[in-house]
């Protein structure tokens, strides 16, 4: 008899353990996934404002008509908000170009190298800062430069 209640027992023991093992873990999947994965922003656009547009509504307390309201706001905008970008990442192409016209080839490639180190860190305008993504270096100096980071 003693043998069985203490099969039982045990059997109790490894299945609560077992239970709080997958909480334990769960809980902990979450919180990383929210520490790795929770500082990209969402997106935005119909439906979706902006993390500051959310912010403002909960900061505001809007109603759901005026939250309607900016939607439309954040929306109707937006596409001005892209053509700035086009324009600020053209300058920037074209800043850079001149800088590296002006280089010799040896001060090119150590450009080169500086504006990929940018790109790679998201320092500058490169692909992690909504600038142009980085690409193979010009053929000649007075082409584009492969990306859009810094100057």
């Amino acid at each position: 008899m003693q043998t069985a209640k203490a099969k039982s027992e045990a059997g109790i023991l490894v299945l609560i353990v077992f239970i709080l093992g997958l909480l334990v873990g769960g809980v902990g999947n979450h919180l990383w996934g929210a520490h790795v994965w929770g500082s990209q922003a969402p997106p935005h656009g119909a439906g979706h404002p902006p993390p500051a547009g959310r912010t403002f509504s909960q900061q505001m307390g809007l109603s759901p008509d005026q939250q309607k309201q900016l939607d439309a706001i954040f929306n109707d905008e937006h596409p001005k908000f892209q053509a700035l970008d086009e324009q600020r990442n053209a300058l920037h192409m074209e800043i850079r170009s001149r800088i590296r016209a002006i280089l010799t080839p040896d001060q090119q490639v150590k450009f080169d190298a500086m504006m990929k180190d940018q790109d790679a860190h998201g320092r500058g305008r490169g692909p992690n800062r909504g600038g142009p993504p980085s690409g193979p270096p010009p053929s000649d100096s007075s082409a584009a430069p492969h990306s859009g980071a810094g100057y």
